[in-house]
């Protein structure tokens, strides 16, 4: 086995696959509710619709059905994978003092160079180069999620919004 094969196998074994992809998540309190539709998302608070959102990439060129929806409770936030041609991961925040949420390139946010719009119900998008097909969120509660494409498993740092890893599915027998 190479070191690169087994960095794979050790992140694997950090990250909590779900075995079924599901289009809808709880949080841990049973307040939040994310529902994944064939041309939205739509966020509940307990029983009433708070939220829809357009399952669009940011500049509009492409849309999908969310594939998955995970909760990450360290990080009071959603995690959302799209079906083709989308290519974006999103991350929906459920906690009222989450940050603004900044799209694009910001010189320096903390100096009023942006406007950001707000974090609480906000998404941030990870742009990616495959639409995901599967996803591990990070079992520790760390920024991290692992996404699977057609040729590849992610390691995506979900404050960065970027993959950092890139490692091959051969490597996980899937």
């Amino acid at each position: 086995m190479t070191a690169r094969a087994a960095v794979a196998w050790a992140l694997l074994g950090l990250f909590a696959l779900r075995a079924e992809a599901a289009a809808e998540a709880v949080s841990a309190d049973g307040r939040w509710r994310v529902v994944g539709q064939p041309t939205q998302v739509v966020v509940f608070d307990g029983a009433e619709r708070v939220r829809t959102l357009a399952a669009r990439e940011l500049h509009g060129s492409a849309g999908g059905a969310a594939r998955q929806v995970q909760y990450l409770p360290a990080r009071r936030s959603f995690v959302i994978s799209f079906e083709a041609p989308m290519r974006e991961l999103w991350e929906l925040s459920v906690d009222p003092g989450a940050a603004p949420v900044f799209d694009g390139l910001v010189h320096d946010h903390r100096m009023g160079e942006a406007i950001g719009a707000p974090g609480f119900l906000g998404v941030r998008r990870t742009p990616l180069d495959d639409p995901i097909d599967a996803l591990a969120a990070d079992a520790a509660g760390g920024p991290y999620v692992l996404a699977r494409s057609a040729g590849a498993w992610h390691l995506i740092h979900l404050d960065a919004r970027r993959a950092i890893a890139r490692y091959p599915r051969r490597l996980h027998g899937d």
